[in-house]
């Protein structure tokens, strides 16, 4: 009992992990941007997305995810927001080195020192290209460029 009680916290800690992170969204046609603060809670099957100071969250699973809110819990469908399911893929790809979650919508490239995804047709009307580095377990930077020259740039605290 005692080795299976180690097994388990050890696990538990291996593949859990809570990040803090400052989220710019840079809108062009205003030349403005938009920080939010936040957390990203990774655990085995589940990552949990919250922002500080707004009440919502998002909880990704494999096939669906969760919007609550303080009133409010709504399961919904990737294929309903598919933005939310590349951004679940972009994080289980770059916090798991799940390649097989962008595979099917990028191309994966390492230019300079940064890795760089390069979009298929399906997404590419909407996204530039997605740049990011990470040093060992963390991220120095994610940024989503669009085609309509608006970013959204994540850095981890």
């Amino acid at each position: 009992m005692p080795k299976f009680l180690l097994f388990f916290i050890l696990t538990t800690f291996a593949f859990s992990s809570s990040i803090d992170f400052e989220e710019e969204k840079y809108v062009n046609a205003l030349q403005t941007s938009v920080y939010k603060y936040g957390n990203i809670d990774i655990k085995d099957h589940i990552i949990t997305v919250s922002y500080k100071n707004l009440s919502s969250s998002y909880i990704f699973y494999e096939d669906y995810f969760i919007l609550k809110d303080k009133d409010n819990e709504q399961k919904l469908s990737y294929d309903e927001k598919v933005e939310l399911s590349l951004f679940y893929k972009l994080i289980s790809f770059i916090y798991k080195d799940r390649k097989d979650r962008v595979e099917e919508f990028f191309k994966l490239q390492n230019i300079d020192e940064n890795s760089v995804l390069i979009p298929n047709e399906y997404v590419s009307n909407a996204i530039e290209k997605i740049e990011f580095k990470k040093d060992e377990n963390r991220l120095k930077f994610l940024k989503i460029y669009f085609k309509n020259e608006d970013y959204i740039k994540i850095v981890q605290k």
